[in-house]
């Protein structure tokens, strides 16, 4: 017709069933070229019935196909995801997210904002966080006399002059916690005994101003401990650093007279289910068995969920740690409760380091 530009030719398609017309029209949304990932897998997703459902009308009279038999050839999640244009694995964890995540991080997918498996990683995180909770809230504290703990500031702890052999701590990294190390050089210069250590962990940007603290109250600085990440790593964007370990600063009351130990370890990472902060009890299992003996006192002042405290007790030591959190502390109790009453075997192996 006259006047007429750029007409679309219209195409008459019959459909034998409804759901013909449904998996039809399904799979040309599908070609959508503004389709996210997971919004793709939400189509396919609601094409899964259908795609029985003409599996079992393929079947004649059989009726009891699921989704499974559906694609004999491959494994089931593929195929599903060869449609969504995804690999089965992103599949998987898109249909998770779909049904668990919050419409926030939905959302924040489909902006691009979160991706896929970032998202699946943290609902498996507090999915383990949540049944560990519920673990944890059916043990009965019973600690032996060899552990105290205190649900106070460190501050405030009545630990006896002169009667720590290993300080052991993890203090908060962040700037307006850095009043906490001069705390904790004043305490640790009056607690531990002739030649005992403190060990504690130090953002990488702070540990000039650490070591003055210490030094500032008799502690002499004895050498600088490596914790390799096995784990995710951080980044550091105001210093274009992508961070692959952690820092421990290594003090002494005095002249340190042990045996030789390994300044790197190779941490092996545990998940966060207990406590945001926790660390791996490879390095504590490392350092308490070296720089102590057993029935010697090692003092947590940052007691958290009370992983260093596992590490002391199973070694037979004695333990004193503090937590000003009340639910970290009843987790420490518990945690403390089991280490006592369960044997773990511990790896000292760090050949590999």
């Amino acid at each position: 017709m006259q006047g007429i530009r750029n007409a679309t030719r219209a195409t008459i398609k019959e459909f034998d069933t409804k759901t013909d017309e449904i998996i039809f029209v399904g799979e040309c949304n599908l070609k959508r070229r503004q389709l996210t990932s997971l919004q793709r897998i939400e189509i396919v997703r609601k094409l899964e019935p259908h795609y029985v459902e003409k599996a079992k009308s393929n079947q004649g009279t059989r009726t009891d196909l699921n989704i499974v038999e559906i694609f004999p050839q491959c494994k089931t999640r593929d195929k599903l995801g060869e449609k969504a244009n995804v690999s089965g694995r992103t599949y998987v964890k898109g249909t998770t997210v779909l049904d668990k995540a919050s419409e926030d991080d939905i959302k924040k997918i489909n902006s691009g904002e979160k991706t896929i498996s970032k998202v699946y990683r943290d609902l498996n995180k507090n999915k383990k966080r949540e049944e560990r909770q519920e673990e944890i809230k059916k043990i009965q504290v019973n600690l032996p006399d060899t552990v105290t703990l205190y649900n106070l500031e460190f501050q405030s702890v009545p630990v006896p002059p002169n009667s720590v052999s290993l300080i052991f701590t993890d203090p908060p990294y962040h700037d307006k916690f850095l009043h906490l190390y001069e705390d904790l050089a004043k305490q640790a210069s009056k607690v531990l005994r002739e030649g005992g250590s403190l060990v504690c962990y130090v953002g990488q940007g702070n540990i000039l101003k650490v070591g003055n603290m210490m030094e500032k109250y008799g502690l002499k600085f004895h050498w600088p401990l490596t914790v390799l990440h096995s784990g995710p790593s951080a980044s550091v964007f105001g210093k274009k650093i992508l961070v692959a370990c952690k820092i421990m600063l290594w003090f002494t009351k005095g002249k340190y007279e042990g045996e030789f130990v390994r300044d790197v370890i190779k941490s092996e990472f545990q998940g966060k289910e207990l406590h945001e902060w926790a660390q791996s009890t490879k390095e504590s299992d490392y350092y308490i068995k070296h720089l102590t003996i057993e029935n010697e006192i090692v003092y947590d002042p940052f007691l958290g969920s009370g992983t260093f405290g596992v590490s002391a007790v199973t070694q037979n030591r004695q333990f004193i740690g503090a937590e000003v959190n009340a639910e970290h502390f009843t987790t420490a109790q518990k945690l403390l409760t089991i280490a006592n009453s369960k044997p773990r075997k511990i790896d000292f192996d760090q050949s590999k380091s």
